[in-house]
């Protein structure tokens, strides 16, 4: 298992299309620090009746859809890469325990998207915080520790995002398609609730992915998506 482990690191380290993604998570931090100093400046100018009439939306809250994305991206592309290549027969040959690749892909993925989405939630909301905070802008105006459990939380969501583009990648074994179901769970299909009428709008939009709060709702995401995979992984010649 640890052998395993390894390569799957060495993989993920190794690939351009994966130090691509991580670079633009990166880049989602940056873009979120920039937003706090432009939101500062707007409310500089705005007239006390505007600022009354602002949501409780924080830059976090902002950027997350594009953080969701990006590791979900980095989780397929951990299986559909190697799909694209050919390279799952050498992995499943020098590793024919499938579960195993497997199970390491997901432990891999798992602790980088857990690291980054804790680190860019966690550094978006302290600078944002120092920049706003002092303003009285209505979503910073609770303390840390009010706060700590929901960026916990927050910044958790992106390991569960990324296992499930995982999990959609093994069944898919398409990059395009498991993309675009990524793309869906995270912009299309939250934005369609939206649009169904009270109180429904909340009751279901708060099972969808980007917007679970539920530890038992993200694990059934979990265990749904990899479990798919391992049927499919198992099954499958391939």
């Amino acid at each position: 298992m640890r052998d395993v482990l390894s390569a799957e690191w060495l993989k993920i380290r190794t690939t351009r299309s994966s130090q691509y993604v991580l670079l633009a998570v990166v880049v989602i931090a940056v873009v979120g620090i920039l937003l706090a100093y432009a939101w500062a400046q707007t409310w500089n100018g705005m007239s006390p009746q505007s600022r009354a009439r602002l949501t409780d939306s924080s830059i976090e809250d902002t950027t997350a859809p594009l953080l969701h994305f990006c590791l979900g991206v980095l989780g397929v592309l951990i299986i559909t890469g190697e799909y694209a290549t050919g390279m799952i027969r050498t992995s499943l040959t020098v590793a024919p325990r499938r579960l195993t690749v497997l199970l390491s892909k997901a432990v891999v993925i798992g602790a980088l998207a857990w690291v980054s989405g804790l680190l860019v939630t966690f550094s978006t909301y302290l600078v944002s915080r120092d920049i706003l905070a002092s303003r009285g802008f209505p979503a910073y105006a609770a303390s840390f520790g009010e706060e700590l459990p929901g960026l916990v939380g927050a910044g958790s969501l992106p390991t569960v995002i990324a296992l499930v583009g995982l999990g959609l990648g093994a069944v898919l074994r398409s990059t395009a398609g498991a993309l675009f179901a990524i793309a869906a769970l995270v912009f299309i299909v939250p934005a369609l609730i939206g649009f169904l009428p009270d109180p429904w709008d909340d009751r279901i939009g708060s099972l969808m992915l980007p917007h679970v709060t539920d530890p038992l709702v993200a694990t059934g995401y979990v265990v749904v998506a990899l479990g798919a995979a391992a049927v499919a992984m198992v099954r499958r010649d391939v």
